[in-house]
């Protein structure tokens, strides 16, 4: 616009002839030709598709085979059998490389040409976030040559070097100095993207089995009050909970709480972890809503999954839970009961009702926690808690598969949780190096064997 103000300035200052000169250089561009993308703009749509990944289909997806919630109507109740075919995983895995990483791969190079590198850091640890989820629910997935001009048909690397891969570029963040807040476009709240780097690494470790590691991490990760949230604080349509989008404004009654090993923990039946020093009656309420579509409800209404609630991507709690696994598994009985009280202490103050501090007399055989053994009664707690802290989030499912399902989640059908996401059907359609067919929805991933 300033461009044709100026010509039109010209014209009447110099005449027609002049006018005339600067038509002809116009018309040497082609106006429906794209322009160049400015990072800072496409960082935005990267974190878009990484909130897309973690919240939207593949979470309800991964909740349904954890058991934080239940399919209920139309084709969720055939994924509550886990019935589903290749065709079911196309979404997602389009937001992972389409949206997101060869996003977050433009623009690493521009901003490296610009040496903008905090930009640069934000764009590694979104890719990170990225590659991590994607690796956790299909184990083996391109990588290496993923989004390169000139090669269609990417290999797929194994799982654990995309792990090692994505922590690669989580240090290169840390490199390139990312202890800020910017360029956080999709996302509100407190975080420094250092501190997000470090979780996210340790969640990676963690995956791996190397506790050490994973504790060297998360000791330097997300602080108290510091969570990484997706902005969902316009109560808007478009900007609204992903959670709440589907559970009451599109698809509302496809998937209930109802009967949930989630809803069981925190109500009265076998599985009930109420205690002396334990009251989730609070916490229920804010899980779970009975005024909605089915006998009950995530709680779309006015809990976690409400119009404007800020959903985690990282957390302070998984954080905690991660430093409290690795020091049980450690054999550091006093330090894991130190982490798991933190996030006891933040239950209290963000969902309500009586979280006392745990002491090592509380767990074990007879006691107040029951185990086989003081440490084991302690790790089931640790993992009991991560399970129900981070509800509605991808994480709890990879505990799952990495502990052998060690907190005893009942499978909706048969013996067996589901292990993997299906190689989807556009994947196998275009890509020749991609399985021929779609796998075993039980098949143990590499890392979860």
């Amino acid at each position: 616009m300033k461009k044709i103000a100026l010509i039109f300035s010209v014209a009447l200052t110099v005449g027609i002839t002049s006018c005339k000169k600067d038509i002809k250089e116009i018309n040497k561009e082609n106006p429906g030709q794209f322009s160049d993308s400015d990072p800072v703009l496409m960082m935005s749509g990267a974190q878009l598709a990484n909130v897309l990944v973690n919240e939207g289909e593949a979470a309800r997806l991964t909740g349904i085979f954890s058991g934080h919630h239940v399919g209920f109507d139309r084709q969720f109740v055939s994924y509550n059998d886990y019935v589903l075919t290749a065709g079911d995983f196309n979404t997602p895995w389009g937001n992972v490389y389409t949206e997101g990483i060869a996003q977050c791969r433009i623009i690493r190079a521009k901003a490296a040409k610009a040496n903008n590198k905090q930009l640069n850091a934000v764009a590694c640890i979104t890719e990170a976030n990225l590659l991590l989820t994607a690796s956790a629910l299909w184990g083996d997935i391109p990588n290496t040559e993923a989004c390169v001009d000139g090669i269609s048909s990417p290999k797929f690397d194994k799982m654990s070097d995309v792990h090692k891969a994505a922590i690669v570029l989580l240090d290169s963040a840390l490199s390139y100095g990312a202890n800020h807040a910017n360029y956080s476009g999709a996302y509100v709240g407190n975080h420094n993207w250092a501190e997000v780097a470090n979780t996210l690494k340790a969640r990676a470790y963690l995956r791996m089995k190397d506790y050490a590691k994973a504790a060297a991490a998360a000791a330097n990760g997300i602080d108290a009050g510091n969570d990484l949230l997706a902005n969902h604080s316009q109560a808007t349509p478009g900007a609204w909970n992903l959670y709440y989008d589907f559970l009451d404004w599109n698809r509302s009654g496809y998937i209930s709480a109802s009967g949930s090993h989630m809803e069981k923990l925190l109500d009265t039946s076998a599985f009930f972890r109420n205690n002396a020093k334990t009251d989730e009656s609070d916490r229920f309420a804010f899980y779970f809503t009975d005024a909605g579509y089915t006998p009950l409800d995530p709680n779309w209404d006015n809990g976690i999954f409400a119009a404007t609630a800020n959903f985690p991507i990282a957390s302070y709690a998984e954080n905690e839970l991660i430093l409290a696994e690795c020091a049980i598994r450690n054999g550091d009985a006093t330090a894991a009961i130190d982490h798991l009280n933190n996030v006891r202490d933040e239950n209290a103050t963000s969902t309500g009702g009586q979280y006392d501090d745990y002491v090592i007399g509380d767990f074990g055989p007879g006691q107040m926690v029951p185990g086989t053994t003081v440490n084991d009664a302690i790790t089931k707690e640790i993992l009991v808690e991560k399970y129900v802290s981070l509800y509605g989030q991808i994480e709890p499912w990879c505990d799952l598969r990495r502990t052998k399902n060690l907190i005893g989640v009942v499978p909706n059908k048969g013996t067996k949780l589901p292990e993997r996401f299906l190689v989807p059907q556009d994947e196998i359609n275009a890509n020749i190096n991609a399985p021929r067919t779609a796998g075993d929805l039980f098949a143990p991933l590499e890392l979860f064997q």
